[in-house]
C-alpha cells in the first residue's frame, strides 16, 4: 500500500529538467567549503554547478548570504550581510543563474528577498500575503516563485508568487500541512513540500506532493528524520527526489527515492551532523549540501 500511495504521487510530476540531463542519485560527497561563517541554513547551486550560494552567520553573528566554488578546499565569500535578512532560511536562483531569491523567517513577518549573484542589499519583493516564509523554489516556467509560509490567519500554506514580487496565490492552505520548510518544484508543476511535524501513514515527518492547482496534497513518504531545515530536490533530469535526512541512529544519510518504481535508498553521510538545505543544480549532476550544525557546505554527485 505505502508502495502504491508513493508511486501515484510520484507519477503527478516526473522530471525538474530534460531528457539529456543527469537523472542518477548522487553516489558521494565532498566538503566544499567550512570555516569565516557557521549555522548555514540552505544552498543552491548554479545552473552549471560550479558556484555555491549559501544562507549563513557571519563573524560577527550578522545574517549573511555567501558563495563559494563547488570544489573541495574552496574559500566562502560574503555577499551580501545584516538589514533587512533577518533569518535566511530557503534560497533558489533564478533560471539564468543571475538572482538569488531568500525566504526569511526574521522579523514580525518575515519576507521574500532577492539580491543579484554578484552581491548587494537585498531587495524585498513585498508578499504581504506570505507570512514566516521558510521554503522556496522556482517554478518551471521561470516567471514565479513557490514559497511555504503561514497565511495571515496562521494556517500553514504553499504561495505562488510572482519573481517581481506582489501579491501571491494560495496553492493549498491547511490540513495536512502543519510546519512546511523543504521545497523543490518539477517541471509539471508539482511542488513538494517536506513538513517536520505533520503525521503520515508510517510517523512523522511526511514529504507532500501538490499540483500547480491545488487540487490535492498527497503524502509522498513518511517518517522522515529531517535537519533543520528540511531540504529537497529533484534531479536534474528528474527521476529521482533526494533528501537530506536522518536514520533511526541519529546519523546523516541522503534518501533517494526512484520515481518510477518508488524504491528508496540511502547514501550514508558520515561527516554530516545535521543535514539541512540541499539543492540540485539546473543542468548538472551535482547537488548543493548543508550541514547546519556541522558549519560546512558539501557538494553530492
Amino acid at each position: 500500500m505505502a508502495k502504491r500511495i508513493l508511486v501515484a504521487a510520484l507519477a503527478m510530476g516526473a522530471c525538474h529538467g530534460g531528457d539529456d540531463l543527469p537523472t542518477d542519485p548522487p553516489k558521494m560527497l565532498t566538503k566544499v567549503a567550512q570555516g569565516g561563517f557557521t549555522s548555514p541554513s540552505d544552498a543552491v547551486a548554479s545552473p552549471d554547478g560550479r558556484t555555491f550560494y549559501f544562507a549563513a552567520y557571519d563573524a560577527q553573528k550578522q545574517p549573511s548570504l555567501w558563495k563559494t566554488a563547488s570544489k573541495a578546499g574552496s574559500t566562502a565569500n560574503e555577499i551580501a550581510s545584516g538589514d533587512p535578512l533577518g533569518t535566511p532560511i530557503g534560497l533558489v536562483l533564478s533560471c539564468d543563474g543571475k538572482q538569488l531569491f531568500v525566504a526569511d523567517l526574521g522579523g514580525d513577518n518575515g519576507a521574500v528577498l532577492a539580491v543579484g549573484t554578484d552581491g548587494g542589499t537585498p531587495s524585498d519583493l513585498g508578499a504581504t500575503d506570505i507570512l514566516r516564509p521558510g521554503g522556496i523554489a522556482m517554478g518551471p516556467d521561470c516567471k514565479s516563485l513557490f514559497v511555504t509560509g503561514r497565511t495571515a490567519d496562521g494556517m500553514p500554506a504553499l504561495f505562488e508568487l510572482p519573481i517581481a514580487g506582489g501579491a501571491a496565490r494560495v496553492v493549498w492552505m491547511g490540513a495536512p500541512l502543519m510546519a512546511p520548510t523543504g521545497l523543490h518544484v518539477d517541471s509539471a508543476g508539482v511542488a513538494w513540500v517536506m513538513d517536520h511535524i505533520a503525521a503520515g501513514m508510517h510517523g512523522e515527518g511526511v514529504l507532500f506532493a501538490i499540483p500547480s492547482d491545488g487540487s490535492a496534497a498527497t503524502e509522498v513518504v513518511s517518517n522522515l528524520k529531517m535537519g533543520t531545515p528540511g531540504g529537497v530536490s529533484l534531479t536534474a533530469g528528474g527521476g529521482t527526489a533526494v533528501m537530506p535526512t536522518l536514520d533511526e541512529d541519529g546519523h546523516a544519510q541522503l534518501t533517494t527515492v526512484d520515481i518510477a518504481s518508488g524504491d528508496m535508498n540511502q547514501l550514508s553521510a558520515p561527516d554530516l551532523i545535521d543535514p539541512a538545505g540541499l539543492r540540485t543544480a539546473r543542468k548538472a549532476g551535482v547537488f548543493a549540501v548543508v550541514d547546519s550544525e556541522g558549519g560546512a557546505i558539501y557538494r553530492a554527485e
